[in-house]
């Protein structure tokens, strides 16, 4: 039986809207060996027929090493779903991981590899090159139809928590609060913005962090779908050292401090929804 674990990730991270990704430690565990047949054990039955997102993403590495077999997998799925914490993500590159490593032999393939099987299914790559190669990742998909991917160290001086709510929201839903066209003007900050957001990450520049996470891409639009947003944005921010962010589509909440006891001393007083606070450390 072999073990490991895919990590929860949190996309756009400001203005990085469907290019930046952040890596957690707070990960899905798999167990895996091979079967005669399918047996999937651990998470809700719903997600154990033959089109579960595990099974396709198996299949299609399957295909890739041309190979055939099956697997026995049991899981601790500890990220919660439709909650804009990659767990979709992490099933898909789990799904990868486990062909390869059942069936890859000596002909495994390349982390690469996975990463362009898995963005192809999950269809954008800002969730998926982070639960693959960890830290603070930019990735894109090439007019050739290839994913490509940029790792980043995160400083140590920066301190993450999410705030993850006990209501789910939509993905698909999310997408469509956004509008088909943006004013040249925003196009051009968030290019600004995203660039320097990488250089803050990098170097723990807060100064620089709390001038250039402000989104006008997604943000606007989809806290719409988050109760008490600005409630909790302002107990977030209210003494200068902290930033909240959307993680992924939402409905969970980041937020980037330069205080180390920040989640220690955060009190969300007031609001209607159950949130649960939960310091993360970055991935390698």
């Amino acid at each position: 039986m072999i073990k490991f674990k895919v990590p929860a990730t949190s996309a756009n991270v400001g203005p990085g809207f469907d290019c930046f990704g952040l890596a957690y430690s707070f990960c899905n565990e798999y167990k895996i060996e091979k079967s005669e047949k399918m047996i999937i054990e651990g998470c809700d039955p719903a997600f154990t027929g033959k089109d579960n997102i595990f099974n396709v993403a198996f299949l299609e590495t399957m295909k890739k090493l041309n190979k055939k077999g099956s697997f026995h997998v049991y899981y601790k799925p500890t990220i919660p779903t439709s909650r804009g914490l990659g767990s979709s993500a992490s099933v898909i590159v789990a799904g990868c991981k486990t062909a390869n490593l059942l069936y890859g032999g000596l002909k495994k393939l390349s982390d690469d590899e996975i990463f362009q099987i898995a963005s192809k299914i999950e269809g954008h790559p800002d969730n998926v090159a982070p639960a693959i190669f960890g830290g603070l990742t930019a990735s894109t998909k090439l007019d050739s139809g290839i994913f490509y991917h940029k790792k980043y160290t995160v400083s140590k001086k920066l301190y993450f928590t999410v705030l993850i709510p006990n209501f789910k929201t939509s993905t698909e839903m999310a997408r469509k609060l956004l509008p088909k066209n943006y004013k040249k003007n925003e196009a051009v900050t968030m290019l600004s913005h995203s660039t320097l957001m990488i250089e803050a990450l990098q170097s723990g520049d807060f100064n620089l962090l709390k001038t250039v996470c402000k989104d006008y891409i997604h943000e606007p639009y989809r806290k719409k779908l988050i109760k008490d947003y600005d409630l909790i944005k302002k107990t977030v921010e209210k003494n200068g050292d902290a930033v909240l962010l959307i993680s992924g589509s939402g409905p969970t909440l980041l937020t980037i401090s330069n205080n180390k006891d920040f989640a220690k001393n955060l009190k969300l007083k007031g609001t209607k929804a159950l949130w649960i606070i939960k310091p993360m450390k970055v991935a390698k």
